[in-house]
């Protein structure tokens, strides 16, 4: 009997570096339309949340500038780079970031990318 093997092509995926978080083509759909996200760090859960933020919310000063990260869509990636906040990931795991993945899940009703610190994959 066979057991199929979980693809990544259409999976979430984040790669976390000393200086940016990349994410993959199926986690960058999520972002084509904008250039802003806000990132938020739950320390006990393990688990970072990406928000993409739409223009009309900038404009109405809906969100707080300082809270604002600029994401960088290629093709068929985008990538958020501040390297204070990944310093703050890499003490949270405890370990330095040199390329690490981990499973997203994006939200619908909460507009939130959600990345699994603790669903760290394989390199491969």
């Amino acid at each position: 009997m066979f057991t199929w093997v979980k693809g990544n092509v259409y999976a979430p995926i984040a790669t976390l570096y000393a200086n940016n978080i990349t994410l993959n083509n199926a986690a960058a759909a999520y972002f084509q339309d904008v250039r802003w996200v806000m990132i938020g760090i739950d320390h006990e859960a393990e688990k970072i949340a990406i928000r993409p933020v739409k223009k009309k919310d900038i404009d109405r000063k809906l969100v707080p500038m300082e809270q604002l990260h600029k994401v960088s869509i290629g093709k068929g990636y985008a990538r958020i780079t501040n390297k204070q906040m990944m310093e703050e990931i890499s003490n949270l795991l405890g370990e330095p970031l040199n390329g690490n993945k981990y499973n997203a899940t994006f939200h619908e009703q909460q507009e939130l990318l959600i990345v699994e610190l603790t669903s760290r994959l394989e390199k491969g």
